[in-house]
């Protein structure tokens, strides 16, 4: 048979369709453009928060200087935090040649003499590295899956509730129907 005459069902051939199902579809339409949205929102979110780390980082480096301190002895402080963590005294030179001690957290347990690098403020106070490119990939990837995460858990509920919204129409609307198919097919009302 050639593709053109073949028969193609016509509306009385199918089946019906109800109102439901059609809601159903295109509230399935919906919720998709709205999951691609989503992703899309992702991908610009994700980047804003690493472009936003980048530049906090390079403000943070030109507000901080990096020192080098020498450890002053073997022995760790005893310190309550992650196991690879330790506490050690060390002293460091300022910009003007004076000497500071400090308690600074190290990897391990390094031995006295090994020198760390540190950051310091303007005032000569210690603070955290500036963050770097890694840092601000790690940010900008966490907050677009983050948006992901939030965003599709919210389509899936809403989702589930259409779902479950046109399951209790479509109930009572097949009580109704039965209500009236019923007393024909069992030809008790005949």
């Amino acid at each position: 048979m050639h593709p053109s005459q073949r028969r193609h069902p016509s509306r009385t051939d199918r089946l019906p369709r109800r109102r439901t199902d059609r809601l159903e579809d295109a509230a399935a339409w919906v919720l998709t453009a709205a999951a691609l949205f989503v992703v899309l929102a992702a991908v610009f979110g994700g980047v804003w928060v690493h472009n936003d780390a980048v530049l906090r980082g390079r403000v943070a480096a030109q507000e901080r200087t990096p020192v080098a301190a020498v450890l002053l002895s073997d022995g760790a402080i005893p310190y309550d935090g992650p196991g690879l963590e330790s506490l050690h005294m060390a002293r460091y030179l300022d910009a003007g040649g004076a000497e500071h001690d400090v308690l600074v957290t190290v990897v391990g347990q390094p031995s006295a003499g090994k020198v760390v690098r540190m950051w310091v403020d303007g005032d000569g106070r210690l603070v955290p590295s500036p963050p770097d490119g890694l840092d601000a990939l790690v940010l900008g990837v966490t907050a677009a899956a983050a948006i992901v995460v939030v965003g599709w858990a919210v389509l899936v509920g809403l989702w589930l509730g259409v779902r479950r919204r046109l399951a209790v129409r479509n109930a009572a609307e097949w009580t109704r129907e039965w209500a009236e198919v019923e007393p024909r097919w069992s030809r008790r009302g005949c």
